[in-house]
């Protein structure tokens, strides 16, 4: 009962003093609304960095060849190029997934070059081919699936004529949108190498970013990609020319998420060593872009810290204004203070009300603080989301997302209370030590 007539007598000092509590409160307000604003951005671009990492291929990892700089011979370093036995074989492949079924999928693409497709009108339509494997197609968000479904690692073992066009396609070989091209063969007229059919198995959006780099305004001369699978664009391109094209590593998609990331990340690492264990002069590496994710946010931590902290200082300020009002407010209620002493009211009973006093009026500032702060943080995202609106060739690769953090606001909150308890202290012992009959003769 004590402390919530404390409270009481707080709350109705405050009603009775309206703009000087407010004018008080100042100082933690604008201390506190900049720290959750700092901190919502914070937390809100980690998150956005998280998210959009997650679309432009977050479950992707690198196996690169690495040198192996402990082969030396009678005191020199012996380098030695890579033949054909250095590079990782079709076999290891093969025996990696009959190890791990289903685990990982290979992301490759190879350009076919151009080719044109005539439509039913006799209208000559410009397409770009590529060779890709189901894994390209899903680590690349910057093509999504509308109908049917991507070239599969089936099509690409069979070499077969499967193909996937873009909305844009449709509409112009169909000459409508709505129509199902799932299914429906064509004739693709590959420049320089062949004529060749394909059946239609997928249709994916066709990516705004590469609107940005059309160079006729005329739609039917709109270039658009077609995706075939990666040995189908082998097995109609010349073997020898493209299998001296080494590739200097492989991109590998974690397919099966319900696995850990970093276990499936060492399980390769290891099978990849044992491989490479009795090579004298190569070897390879994991590149993991995660990994650099989490130094960027650890950098934005340091960052969103020291930051936070130089904008609490404000909060130092608000509290010396509270101290201040404090100090007037005993002086204005010496002969309160004086008659509940002869009442029998104790120093501690003095003190504490005070000091409770002091710690709502910055609750309650910090309660705002942590409103405005939030408002801002979404303020600006909603900021950032309409500029990402004007540029839509990038809406594939950013996901923004306004995050506040909880732990910021909780610690806010109870760091204004603390600073209520601190400079709330002095004035309420102070109170605590006036002399009641001092107190009543007080005018």
């Amino acid at each position: 009962m004590f402390l919530f007539e404390n409270i009481r007598l707080a709350i109705s000092s405050l009603r009775s003093n309206k703009m000087r509590a407010v004018l008080t409160m100042l100082g933690i307000i604008i201390g506190i609304t900049a720290v959750i604003t700092i901190t919502t951005l914070g937390n809100s671009l980690k998150k956005t960095l998280a998210n959009s990492f997650n679309k432009i291929g977050g479950q992707t990892f690198e196996v690169n060849y690495r040198i192996k700089y402990d082969n030396e011979e009678d005191g020199e370093y012996i380098y030695k190029p890579m033949e054909e036995s250095d590079y990782i074989s079709d076999e290891m492949l093969d025996e990696l997934e009959k190890k791990y079924p289903g685990r990982y999928l290979i992301s490759r693409d190879n350009s076919l070059g151009n080719g044109k497709i005539s439509n039913k009108r006799g209208d000559k339509l410009k397409v770009s081919i590529d060779g890709v494997t189901e894994g390209y197609m899903k680590s690349n968000s910057m093509y999504k699936l509308i109908k049917g479904r991507f070239v599969s690692e089936e099509d690409d073992n069979g070499k077969k004529h499967a193909i996937m066009v873009s909305d844009v396609f449709v509409k112009q070989y169909f000459g409508a949108e709505n129509v199902n091209a799932v299914g429906c063969d064509i004739s693709v007229d590959i420049t320089g190498i062949c004529a060749a059919d394909f059946t239609i198995v997928g249709v994916f959006k066709y990516p705004k970013l590469l609107e940005k780099y059309q160079q006729s305004n005329n739609f039917m001369d709109r270039v658009t990609p077609v995706m075939i699978p990666f040995n189908t664009v082998k097995k109609l391109m010349n073997a020898d020319v493209y299998s001296n094209n080494k590739e200097w590593g492989i991109t590998f998609v974690l397919n099966d998420l319900s696995v850990d990331r970093d276990a499936a990340v060492n399980d390769i690492k290891t099978f990849f060593n044992e491989k490479y264990r009795n090579n004298k002069y190569w070897g390879i590496d994991i590149y993991d872009p995660q990994s650099e994710l989490g130094i960027v946010n650890k950098v934005l931590n340091i960052v969103t810290l020291v930051i936070s902290i130089i904008a609490a200082i404000s909060l130092l300020v608000g509290g010396i204004g509270v101290m201040n009002i404090m100090l007037v407010s005993i002086t204005e209620r010496t002969r309160e203070i004086g008659v509940r002493k002869a009442l029998g009211a104790k120093k501690r009973h003095i003190k504490t009300q005070f000091i409770i006093e002091a710690m709502i009026l910055c609750l309650i500032g910090g309660f705002i603080g942590v409103l405005l702060g939030i408002f801002n943080g979404y303020l600006i995202g909603y900021i950032a989301k309409y500029a990402l609106s004007q540029m839509e060739e990038y809406q594939d690769f950013v996901a923004l997302s306004i995050q506040p953090s909880l732990k910021a606001i909780l610690l806010s909150l109870g760091f204004s209370m603390l600073i209520g308890v601190f400079f709330g202290s002095y004035p309420a012992g102070k109170a605590a030590k006036l002399d009641p009959i001092e107190a009543l003769r007080y005018e």
